[in-house]
């Protein structure tokens, strides 16, 4: 019996540095955006992300595309 994946949701979650603590260690923030199109690719979620963290002050640190499937038995 094949299982397929059926893509239901995406969302996209930026990570930015938000300074330092009092050991000196990064802290970090994390801002998720949902409601991303699931057939977006890599490239256009990375291009808005881009666009979002240029209105930002803090470092972007990371860039994650958050898939939730469904596996489906045929």
């Amino acid at each position: 019996m094949a299982v397929t994946k059926q893509s239901y949701s995406c969302s996209m979650k930026l990570r930015y540095q938000n300074g330092v603590n009092a050991q000196g260690d990064p802290v970090f923030l994390n801002r998720t955006y949902s409601k991303v199109k699931v057939t977006a690719t890599d490239q256009d979620i990375y291009d808005v992300a881009q666009a979002l963290n240029s209105l930002q002050s803090k470092t972007l640190v990371a860039v994650n595309r958050v898939d939730d499937n469904q596996l489906v038995s045929e």
